[in-house]
């Protein structure tokens, strides 16, 4: 298991040539990169991608590239119509100012749309992509280990938060005789006061009936039962490959669980140690968001 959060990066250098990498990911339903590098060399974004599904099937992806050196020159030209625009225009000033006209072109050789790049061909992105592709790979590399090492810290507090709800679990099945035995209790007391009224008394077998017809109604056995087992598929996949959608969906179906038994609940403990389920089923769905 791996988390969708993380950051690694890479510096490779062939010769002259330097290439830095470096990759950020975050949690995303589906896989999403997107990638930011010189002018040019945009056109290998489907080559870093596949590099990178190698080791990320989820998450949204964050590559940026910088390729300095012989491996990211591009061709150059000057812009003739641009530059005789510019000499123009200091020539005319230097006309109203009584200045000397400029005797050379290089001083305006750095100002902005004089030199013109052009981006790279194919052949060129074929040169500089073996320099690419080895500082993608170092980057991911890194990012995957750190992704990995976030995954322990999630691995570790969602198997506490798993201990804590078949804890409350085990609380409230305990609880359950005495909800049936309480609401007996109340229920002779209550209509036995208004029965003295009319000379008339419960009998044995009209407790008996409005008891069961509460315990049908409130009966939570199934839902503890399906409780116990989600909690057991989940800590299990969590020792597997990419199981972050199979968590996301039994979080959905441990929260649904929990909704269930508050609307069956007839008593105040239960009603407590509900609201304490529902809070780590919480904790969960939000943990499982970052599991690739």
């Amino acid at each position: 298991m791996v988390s969708m959060t993380g950051c690694g990066d890479a510096t490779v250098t062939a010769g002259a040539s330097t290439c830095r990498v470096e990759i950020r990911s975050v949690n995303n339903r589906f896989f999403k990169m997107s990638l930011r590098t010189r002018e040019g060399f945009g056109g290998l974004e489907s080559r870093v991608e596949a590099v990178i599904r190698q080791r990320v099937r989820r998450g949204s992806v964050q590559v940026s590239l910088d390729l300095s050196g012989p491996a990211a020159s591009t061709g150059r030209r000057l812009d003739h119509e641009q530059l005789a625009a510019y000499l123009a225009d200091a020539t005319a000033f230097c006309g109203r100012h009584d200045l000397e006209p400029p005797l050379s072109v290089e001083p305006l050789l750095g100002l902005p749309g004089i030199v013109v790049e052009s981006a790279p061909d194919e052949a060129a992105l074929d040169r500089a992509w073996p320099l690419i592709a080895r500082a993608v790979a170092g980057a991911v590399d890194r990012l995957d280990a750190m992704r990995r090492t976030e995954a322990l810290a999630l691995a570790a507090d969602m198997r506490s938060t798993c201990r804590d709800i078949i804890g409350l679990v085990a609380a409230i099945r305990a609880r359950v005789p005495g909800i049936l035995a309480d609401h007996r209790a109340r229920l002779v007391e209550r209509v036995s006061r208004l029965l003295e009224q009319n000379g008339t008394a419960l009998t044995e077998a009209d407790i008996a009936h409005e008891v069961a017809l509460i315990a049908d109604r409130s009966d939570i056995a199934e839902e503890l039962v399906r409780l116990e087992s989600h909690v057991a598929q989940f800590e299990r996949l969590l020792e597997t490959e990419s199981p972050g959608r199979s968590l996301d969906f039994l979080a959905q179906e441990l929260a649904r669980e929990a909704n269930t038994i508050a609307s069956k609940s007839l008593d105040v403990e239960v009603a407590h140690a509900v609201v304490e389920l529902k809070t780590r089923v919480e904790r969960l769905r939000e943990q499982v968001q970052n599991v690739e």
